[in-house]
Order: C-alpha cells, then sequence, then structure tokens
C-alpha cells in the first residue's frame, strides 16, 4: 500500500498544531518558553486563577507608594497590569475582549466587597442630559461621571446656601486669556487620571481628546488657537506605534497621499507651534514599560517625528501604548514633559488690565451682597408657605422652581408697593 506524504500531514498536522503555535510564540518571545509546561501538563482556567492576580494587579495600577494616594484605572490599563501573570499561571495570552467584557464583570460580581472601592473607567457611552437647570448639564454615562452625579444627588440640600457672589473668574475661554497650551491626547480614557491629578488647573491647559486619526472639528481648533505667534502651543501625546506619530504629523499638516487623492477634509491655514511629547522609545525604556506584539505595515512619511531607533524598534513588529503605564507613572511623566516646556500663565498686558478693574467692581458687588445675605436668609426663615402652592405651580408653564420664584417676586413687588 502506498501512502502519500499528503496523507501524512493530513493525520499529524491538528496534532502539531498547538506545539507549532507554542515554537512560534517562543520564539518571539522567551516567557512562553517558561510557560509550556502549564500548556501540557493540564489546562489552567482564567477564573480560577483571577483572585490570585486582580487585588495585587489593581493596586499596582492605581497605587502611588510616594503620596499614598489611590487613582482611578482604565480597563486597558489593568488588562497590561495582569496580562503577563495570567499568561505565566494559565499558559497562554488572555484576550482584551474576554478579560473586559466577561471576566473581569464576573470578578467584581463575585467579590463585591472586595472590590467595593475599586475605580475602574471606561469610556462613556452616551449622554445624560438634566432639564432646567440654572445651565446646561450634560453628563457623560461613564463609570466615574454616573457615580459622581449619584453622590451628588444624594446628599441633603441646604435651602439657605445660597451661592450669590459673582464669580471671580475672568470670564473668557479663549486662548492666551484663559489656557496658556493646547494638550492632545491621541486616545480616551485618561480623563479621569489627568482631572485626579489636577494637571490642567496646576498648568492652565485645555486638553482635548481624540480616538484614532483627529477629526476636523480638532484640526480647526488647533489652526485657529495654536500658530506659530499666538503664545498657545499645541502638546502632543500618543502611543509609542506607527499610528501614533502619524496622528501627530497628521494633527498639523496634510498627508502627501491625501493631497493626491483629493481625499484633504481640512486645510490648514497657519504653520502651527507645536511639541511632541512622546510617548518616545526612551520613556518606555526609563519606566519599563511592558511592549507587545503588533504587525508592522507600511512606511514612515519624510515628517515623521519618530527615531531612527523607534522606527527600527516598530518595524520589529513591537509597539508600545500609552496604558502600559500605572495611573501614579502616567502622571508623574506627564507632568514631567509639561513641566520642560510650561511656567506659570499670566496672560497679555492688555488682559490683565481689565481683569484688574473687573476684580475690583466684582469684590465691589459681592461685599454688598454678603451685607445683605444674612438679612434675607432671617426673612425667608421667618416667611409662612401660603396655601393652594401646589396648585398654582401645577397650572404654570415655567418649571416648578421658575415659576416658585416668579410668584415669590411678585408678592414681595406687591408687598413693597
Amino acid at each position: 500500500m502506498n501512502i502519500d506524504k499528503d496523507d501524512i500531514f493530513a493525520v499529524i498536522r491538528p496534532v502539531v498544531k498547538e506545539w507549532t503555535k507554542q515554537r512560534k510564540a517562543e520564539e518571539r518571545n522567551r516567557r512562553s518558553r517558561d510557560s509550556r509546561r502549564h500548556i501540557y501538563s493540564g489546562r489552567v482556567n482564567f477564573t480560577k486563577i483571577a483572585a490570585e492576580i486582580f487585588p495585587g494587579a489593581y493596586r499596582h495600577a492605581s497605587h502611588d507608594p510616594e503620596s499614598d494616594r489611590n487613582y482611578s484605572v482604565s480597563k486597558r490599563q489593568l488588562f497590561y497590569a495582569c496580562r503577563d501573570q495570567f499568561r505565566e499561571k494559565a499558559g497562554r495570552e488572555i484576550k482584551w475582549n474576554y478579560f473586559s467584557s466577561t471576566l473581569l464583570v464576573q470578578f467584581r460580581n463575585r467579590h463585591p466587597e472586595l472590590t467595593e472601592g475599586w475605580e475602574i473607567t471606561a469610556d462613556p457611552r452616551g449622554t445624560l442630559i438634566i432639564p432646567n437647570c440654572s445651565h446646561v448639564v450634560e453628563i457623560p454615562c461613564g463609570t466615574l461621571h454616573i457615580s459622581k452625579y449619584l453622590s451628588e444627588s444624594a446628599r441633603p440640600i441646604d435651602p439657605y446656601k445660597i451661592d450669590a457672589k459673582l464669580p471671580v473668574e475672568f470670564p473668557s475661554k479663549a486662548a492666551g486669556q484663559r489656557y496658556q497650551a493646547l494638550l492632545y491626547i491621541e486616545k480616551e480614557g485618561f480623563g479621569p487620571i489627568i482631572k485626579e491629578a489636577g494637571i490642567a488647573e496646576k498648568f492652565d491647559i485645555a486638553i482635548i481628546s481624540n480616538k484614532g486619526q483627529s477629526v476636523v472639528a480638532a484640526r480647526r481648533l488647533i489652526d485657529e488657537c495654536c500658530y506659530v505667534g499666538s503664545g498657545c502651543p499645541l502638546l502632543i501625546v500618543h502611543d509609542m506605534d506607527k499610528a501614533g506619530f502619524e496622528i501627530a504629523s497628521r494633527l498639523t499638516t496634510v498627508a502627501d497621499w491625501a493631497r493626491e487623492n483629493d481625499r484633504v477634509t481640512y486645510e490648514f491655514k497657519n504653520k502651527i507651534e507645536v511639541t511632541d511629547l512622546g510617548l518616545t522609545l526612551k520613556d518606555a525604556q526609563k519606566y519599563a514599560l511592558q511592549d507587545e506584539r503588533f504587525q508592522f505595515s507600511g512606511h514612515f512619511q519624510d515628517d515623521t517625528y519618530a527615531t531612527k531607533e523607534e522606527q527600527d524598534f516598530l518595524k520589529s513588529n513591537r509597539r508600545i501604548e500609552l496604558n502600559a503605564f500605572t495611573s501614579p507613572q502616567f502622571v508623574e511623566w506627564l507632568v514631567s514633559k509639561l513641566s520642560k516646556h510650561l511656567k506659570k500663565f499670566v496672560p497679555a498686558d492688555g488682559v490683565l488690565e481689565d481683569a484688574y478693574r473687573r476684580a475690583i467692581a466684582v469684590a465691589s458687588i459681592n461685599a454688598k451682597i454678603e451685607e445683605a445675605m444674612e438679612g434675607a436668609i432671617e426673612e425667608a426663615r421667618k416667611t409662612k408657605i401660603p396655601m393652594g402652592l401646589r396648585a398654582k405651580l401645577q397650572k404654570a408653564d415655567a418649571p416648578w422652581d421658575k415659576a416658585l420664584y416668579e410668584l415669590v417676586a411678585e408678592r414681595r413687588w406687591a408687598r413693597e408697593n
């Protein structure tokens, strides 16, 4: 009987498939060799080892030992913090979708007391709009945003706590008056960490984030606010990968291929004052950040910010994401970068003169308001509530509290006249 080689391959291919996969992984990553015994000595379930990994990984990603404070952590950061441990203990890679939508959810549901104080953020999906407030209230449907809203809503209201004073801030939102630089982050998810660290307030910077390539609105904002001579530079933060460097370049210029193929979505009018903060390869090495396998394709444009060393690293099919930082590391890294480029912000002389004179007027008005406050509150405490108040408010077209104020104002005017 003759046996064809194809018949032999057909029989043994399923048997050696996993071994071939493992050997290729070992060639790419020596840690895969260390975990070989797990694969061939019984399959280890991720759920069984989650309790060994999650608590320490969360603390590592969130806790700053120097200040002894905890930051919030994005799901992606937590994934990076425990990915290697899952690989070493289970002998195989844990997939992002399974980690974020199944394993993490199950672990928190099964260990509510342990994870009660964990602040793990996810990108907001949608918006909660609160009607009839003194200003527009739109709350992103994200973990921390909704938690904060519910916490504030549960607090008892003191009806006599009246913030009647004029705001002391100069009423401008313009570049060069309210902020001294625009920080662009190529991905969302770092907003809560930046807010907790008070970075925007400390450095007087506006912050904008986009997923992937910038939208036209972001480019227009940059064009009109960060041009050379405006005094408001653009600072860019991105992943250490080819896409990140491309995003940084295309924020301020038009790609040749876009112009050649009539794909230009926004034409810049100005030359932009821009600084690429990274992530750089040297930064990643300093913080010992994890790299990951990622297939490189294409080539680098002539205007890329990537150095020769960084290009070679990325061409070896590796990349390093910002999410590889723990929250304390990211704060430390970003503060160090901003400190090199920004000083204490004070606006131009013309703005400063206007702001000084306005401050005199506001201080005088607020003093008079404070004088009147005590008597007004005492009068309110002694006032009797009129009969039929609810019925009158139900007939009003305006929201109940505005209708209530109009009713009180009418009664006061009638009494005084």
